[in-house]
């Protein structure tokens, strides 16, 4: 269904923001590549709720993408600057941000199973 994919794209998301996140201190090519992983994700994301109306203005999904931003403007220089520095307190707040929204708009959608646990991931 519509909200199976896109609950396994946030799950895509959440595994290259978690990547970018432990290579915040990195420089080079290597964190630009995991910043384009994430953004093409995010991309992805999009697309798919654009194929179902009801998901697309559901407040959750809308929340996600918010917190989403939110994380990518910490990174969004790491595109543009390999050996730019990344603000990782602020980063990892937006970062919890973004797990909670998932867990929101997951039991939003239907599918409370697939929660994660935001302390370990």
């Amino acid at each position: 269904s519509n909200v199976s994919l896109v609950v396994q794209q946030g799950e895509n998301i959440l595994a290259s923001m978690k990547d970018l996140k432990n290579a915040a201190k990195k420089k080079g090519k290597a964190r630009f590549d995991l910043y384009e992983r994430f953004s093409a994700n995010i991309h992805s994301y999009y697309v798919y709720t654009l194929t179902d109306s009801k998901i697309e203005e559901s407040p959750e999904v809308i929340a996600f993408l918010e917190k989403l931003d939110q994380f990518q403007e910490y990174y969004k220089n790491v595109g543009i600057d390999f050996d730019c520095t990344v603000d990782i307190r602020n980063a990892a707040i937006a970062y919890d941000n973004v797990l909670s929204a998932f867990n929101e708009m997951v039991t939003a959608l239907g599918l409370p199973d697939r929660k994660i646990n935001a302390k370990k991931f």
